[in-house]
């Protein structure tokens, strides 16, 4: 097995959304903005936004990790706050702490805007990350890493995974087989025939019958 992945379903993310929220109220804070992590932390922000009844929600992107599972370098601040956050207390939110990068990178770059108070936090959390932030949903061991496929990005993941297996035209089932082969995906939590019609349809698979491959 090349590395873990793990598809992950929309009721995991609502219940480590809501430990968030817990975590929160438990702990008295009370954000007057949530900024969201551009692109993984965009959904989460907006969901603990929805729950905390805040209506100031905004977002920075980082850029760490490029093709799926794959380090791009040093974490990168690619875009800027356009928002006045001075003496406001600011609650960041994004989908992993893993390697802790760009967490790391965004709470040193909120803390240089003046705001009253910043506090950080992740859906999920690896033990061993450089940085660890106030609250999280779920905790895990170094040994519990896998490459999380959030409802978000099954067709980037999916398709990045996928097309190593794709020089040759492959069937479906074959193509699943690989993908539990290599990575232990449940391939049985997502609909893949349907995931591979629509990437065909934007042109970045060939449809050969009922068989794919890579263009």
């Amino acid at each position: 097995m090349e590395f873990k992945a793990v598809y992950v379903s929309w009721s995991e993310i609502e219940e480590w959304t809501k430990g968030i929220m817990k975590m929160v109220i438990e702990d008295k804070y009370n954000p007057d903005i949530i900024i969201g992590i551009a692109r993984g932390g965009l959904v989460p922000a907006r969901m603990v936004a929805d729950y905390l009844f805040k209506k100031d929600l905004v977002s920075i992107k980082t850029e760490h990790w490029g093709v799926t599972a794959t380090v791009d370098g040093k974490a990168v601040l690619k875009e800027k706050l356009n928002y006045d956050i001075a003496g406001k207390k600011v609650l960041i939110v994004d989908d992993i702490t893993d390697t802790g990068e760009s967490m790391k990178l965004s709470y040193n770059y909120i803390k240089s805007l003046n705001p009253a108070e910043v506090k950080t936090t992740s859906m999920l959390y690896v033990n061993d990350s450089k940085y660890t932030p106030d609250y999280y949903g779920k905790g895990l061991q170094k040994e519990q890493w896998a490459w999380f496929i959030f409802p978000w990005n099954v067709y980037e993941d999916t398709y990045n995974l996928a097309k190593k297996f794709m020089e040759d035209p492959v069937t479906v089932e074959a193509l699943k087989e690989k993908l539990s082969e290599n990575y232990g995906l449940n391939v049985d939590q997502v609909n893949v025939e349907e995931v591979l019609n629509n990437i065909a349809s934007l042109k970045l698979l060939k449809k050969h019958d009922k068989k794919y491959s890579i263009v």
